[in-house]
């Protein structure tokens, strides 16, 4: 019967997929639709019929207890029921994702293991269910037959995709890695019966098997972060909601649709609910869900792993063992990888608030219930607040404050409630989640710091090779321009800050040479400062180059700072040094010999008059005097291209007669003077050339003399074209 419904049903779905493929009439693709449809089947097949397993965990403790008498077989079907479960997770997510190993996975391997599924039905059906009835022999044949179709679908409609070797072993090896979550919690103790260790856990004897069994689940997010934390972001999605699946499906197979006759046995405990949260959430993109189980599921979990509520000396492969700890796993380490791995944004205060808010529902929901079915001679501990089994771990003075009960009678029923006990536990608890909050932080800052440092790294390197490789042989210390002469030089450059979609400065060129004082005039925020800082390396360059005497900023920043001085428009002193002592820090750094240093220090001085205070603290200076102090520091190494940002703000007439007097001599020696400044005379009587820029683009550059030719004054030719590029 089975191999008639597989047959019919996989005829039928490859029939409607070529359909759809060649007559696209639906609005939704048919293989997502089909895909839908298997998630409703495999639910049915998962819940509606009576698991041997399930009520009866003890049932198969060794592959000589089960019922097919046939050790080899039965340990061949619990592989195919396992690896059935992940084979059938994998085709139903395909629809929804583009990831190359995906596709692979459902076409290579998926197909195999749906045969088998189908061939060996009655063996499987009869381990699930002790006995090979109707309904479960039936919907396993469905869903085989509805993941056949997808995967021998997607296999004929794209057979002539080439594959490498890297690729099919990147498909082994997901699937391996994917699959293991999908383990259903019953395989270890059917396939090993008893097993040779057994665990007795107390808080206060924290043995070798436990402390192995809890560091493991402390190490092993982090290796789940490391494989994946470079994947694209549709195989991080994928990845993650397969391993949540997976694992909730391995608790599911202790559930069967009896449990609805039960609501007392419902996993109303605070770890169950995150098994089915954490899909929930990342496959639907709910965000303030997942605040909830990040700030109460990993605590929850956390503690229940201190303190374990199985019973001493259980069975190391037992159903309980495991179903406890993967339960607790899950809900523990993958909220904070889903953050780590940037599927939902880091949390703020008030998120926190929100999920205590919620929190407090779900509180009061399960201490009622907790009450009412205790009442009703049915044991339930939900969330540990209905006995003393934390205030036990505590100590005596928890007893006392649990033993302060409150209780009444409604029809013969006793209602008892621990009202002190179980406020403190309340508040107790959203403390702790407030300090394990405050510890993630500090944890993503210093995860933030490295990840700074690690594409810092990488950008040398690949900066590096890029060197080489245009160098052509040549030395690292060589000029990326042959033969280059003093330049200053923008190609194509661009520069967009992060935060913002729109660029600051975009597609600026300009070419300064030997020899030139020139202009860089502009209103505040057209990208004067923005290009300065580019050049200096305070800031990245988005695109394009920006060229230093033939260096490129971008891959030679040593070499092409050393041929500049740079004077900003806001300066930062170390103040408790002497003006003396912070010029010679500056030439220290650019390896000025003593001597020049010497000779060049005793000439601004003189210059700028400062021989009176020059081995006084900083501190104690004027700011004229200060930025005089910057003045000297940028010119100490007698640099190439001498670039100052709006110098003569603030400065009296005559330190700014002296700044004027630097520049002509700095630039009569065949150096660069780059002057950005709002002084529009001074710009005119100073510089050869002008470039004027707003909004990030270069308007125009123009020679000063030929502006005057022109009967214009720099401010009335400044003016024109400002305001005609704003009536643009």
């Amino acid at each position: 019967m089975a191999y008639i419904i597989f047959i019919i049903i996989s005829l039928i779905l490859i029939g409607c997929l070529f359909f759809n493929k060649y007559h696209q009439k639906n609005d939704l693709p048919m293989e997502k639709t089909i895909a839908i449809l298997g998630v409703i089947v495999f639910i049915f097949r998962m819940f509606c019929y009576k698991s041997t397993i399930a009520n009866n965990s003890s049932s198969y403790l060794g592959l000589d207890k089960s019922p097919l008498n046939n050790q080899p077989l039965t340990l061949f079907c619990l592989i195919f029921i396992w690896l059935g479960y992940s084979s059938t997770l994998f085709v139903l997510l395909k629809p929804f994702f583009k990831i190359k190993i995906l596709d692979n996975i459902v076409k290579y391997i998926c197909p195999f293991i749906f045969l088998l599924e189908l061939i060996f039905n009655k063996q499987i059906c009869i381990i699930l269910e002790g006995e090979y009835g109707f309904f479960l022999p039936t919907f396993l044949a469905i869903e085989s037959a509805l993941g056949f179709s997808l995967s021998l679908y997607y296999l004929i409609t794209t057979f002539k995709e080439s594959n490498t070797k890297k690729d099919i072993l990147k498909m082994f090896i997901t699937f391996i890695l994917l699959s293991m979550f999908c383990m259903p919690n019953y395989f270890l103790q059917y396939v090993f019966g008893q097993p040779l260790l057994t665990l007795s856990w107390s808080i206060k004897n924290f043995t070798p098997y436990h402390r192995f069994v809890f560091y493991g689940n402390i190490v092993f997010p982090f290796l789940i972060y490391f494989l994946l934390r470079k994947k694209s972001e549709e195989f991080k999605r994928f990845s993650l909601i397969m391993i949540c699946l997976g694992a909730l499906v391995s608790f599911l197979v202790n559930y069967n649709y009896t449990i609805f006759q039960r609501p007392w046995d419902l996993p109303f405990h605070l770890c169950n609910t995150a098994m089915f949260i954490l899909p929930l959430v990342l496959i639907f993109k709910m965000k303030k869900l997942f605040y909830f189980t990040y700030f109460i599921n990993v605590v929850g979990a956390l503690i229940a792993m201190l303190i374990p509520n199985y019973d001493d000396n259980l069975n190391i492969f037992s159903l309980r063992m495991l179903s406890f700890w993967s339960n607790h796993y899950i809900a523990f380490y993958m909220p904070i990888l889903f953050v780590a791995l940037k599927q939902f944004p880091r949390p703020k205060l008030k998120e926190f608030f929100y999920s205590m808010l919620a929190f407090f529902g779900y509180y009061v929901l399960v201490l009622v219930l907790n009450v009412v079915f205790t009442a009703n001679g049915h044991s339930v501990d939900y969330f540990f607040i209905n006995s003393d089994f934390v205030a036990d771990k505590l100590g005596t003075w928890a007893e006392k404050i649990f033993e302060l009960s409150f209780t009444f009678t409604i029809k013969n029923h006793e209602y008892t409630f621990h009202p002190l006990y179980q406020l403190l536990y309340f508040i107790v608890y959203i403390l702790i989640g407030l300090a394990v909050w405050f510890v993630y932080e500090q944890f993503y800052k210093l995860s933030d710091g490295n990840s700074l440092v690690f594409k810092r790294l990488k950008k040398i390197r690949l900066d590096e090779y890029a060197l080489k490789s245009a160098l052509k042989g040549r030395k690292m210390s060589e000029p990326m321009e042959k033969d280059a002469k003093i330049k200053y030089e923008l190609i194509h450059f661009s520069k967009r800050y992060a935060t913002n979609k729109n660029y600051a400065v975009h597609d600026a060129n300009l070419l300064v040479n030997a020899g030139e004082i020139f202009g860089f005039l502009g209103p505040n925020g057209a990208g004067k400062s923005t290009i300065i800082k580019s050049t200096v390396g305070i800031q990245s360059i988005t695109e394009g180059k920006i060229n230093i005497c033939g260096y490129d900023v971008a891959l030679q920043p040593v070499e092409a700072k050393s041929l500049i001085g740079y004077v900003p428009d806001h300066y930062a002193l170390y103040e408790k040094l002497t003006g003396r002592e912070y010029i010679n820090y500056i030439a220290d750094i650019y390896d000025v010999s003593k001597e020049d240093r010497d000779e060049r220090i005793s000439k601004y001085v003189k210059l700028f008059e400062l021989e009176a205070v020059i081995d006084s603290m900083i501190k104690t200076y004027s700011h004229g005097m200060k930025q005089k102090i910057t003045i000297i520091s940028a010119l100490v190494h007698n640099p190439k291209i001498w670039i100052l940002d709006e110098p003569l703000t603030g400065l009296d007439p005559n330190s700014i007669y002296q700044v004027k007097e630097c520049m002509k001599e700095h630039a009569s020696k065949g150096n660069i003077v780059f002057f950005s400044s709002h002084l529009i005379d001074i710009v005119e009587k100073l510089c050869q050339r002008i470039a004027i820029i707003r909004h990030g683009q270069i308007l125009c550059v123009k020679d000063v003399d030929e502006i005057e030719k022109n009967g214009e004054s720099l401010e009335q030719f400044y003016l024109k074209t400002i305001n005609e590029e704003e009536s643009e």
